[in-house]
């Protein structure tokens, strides 16, 4: 391990249990661990980053939290970043370890992924350690592949329209719905109209964790920010699949 190097580390979906050996390893060595808290509308604070890294024994004093505004507008967040990186640019050329952490894979809707130009531009070495994905944990709790064979996956963070929706569905065999929340207004009558096979789960691997493939039981849900929807297509169109 590097002490000029700045470690990007996945923490997983949630359950403690699914990091990788090679992400906890760093984590312990780390100097200094920056996490991800999140802050809505309303000024509530949360970190499911925090839920992880409270679980793993590591030296509470290392642990700096980070605070991310949950806005659309980006100038509040981005300025985040870059005040991040900077300390962590600073933490390195001091001769210190550190780590940045996400939940998820460290490359997939990541933090970390905000931070890497200006690393590159600073000329600072660093490492991305992956981690297991929030859908990939929910295609094991679904209990069926993602795919197989040729099939195609395709994962989308936010969708326009219903019509959107449908295309992404008739063109790929699995689709991937991150940040549910976003289209919850209509999501489930959109499933129970189209008759469509989906998986649906909120909090994986949490204390908090819910899952269900019944369309009435969706129905009751309020779907949170930390949601997903896996759909298997079924919508034929012009007479085939």
């Amino acid at each position: 391990m590097s002490k000029e190097t700045i470690y990007g580390v996945a923490l997983g979906p949630g359950d403690p249990e699914l990091i990788t050996i090679k992400a906890l390893k760093t984590l312990q060595r780390a100097d200094v661990i920056y996490y991800p808290v999140t802050t809505n509308s309303k000024g509530i604070k949360s970190s499911m980053a925090m839920r992880v890294l409270g679980e793993l024994e590591l030296d509470g004093t290392k642990l700096k939290p980070v605070s991310v505004a949950m806005k659309y507008d980006r100038s509040e967040v981005n300025a985040t970043y870059r005040q991040l990186a900077a300390r962590c640019i600073q933490h390195a050329e001091a001769g210190e370890v550190v780590a940045v952490v996400s939940e998820g894979d460290i490359a997939f809707y990541s933090t970390f992924a905000y931070l890497i130009d200006d690393f590159n531009n600073a000329g600072i070495n660093y490492e991305m350690i992956p981690g297991v994905p929030a859908f990939i944990l929910g295609g094991s709790l679904s209990r069926q592949a993602i795919c197989t064979q040729s099939d195609k996956v395709l994962v989308v963070p936010d969708l326009s329209s219903e019509a959107q929706l449908i295309e992404h569905v008739l063109s790929n065999e699995t689709v991937v719905m991150m940040k549910v929340s976003k289209v919850k207004g209509w999501i489930a009558d959109f499933i129970a109209a189209n008759q469509l096979d989906f998986f649906y789960g909120e909090y994986m691997g949490t204390d908090k964790a819910f899952t269900c493939s019944d369309i009435e039981v969706l129905k009751q849900r309020q779907i949170p920010y930390f949601s997903i929807i896996i759909i298997k297509s079924t919508i034929v169109s012009n007479g085939s699949n």
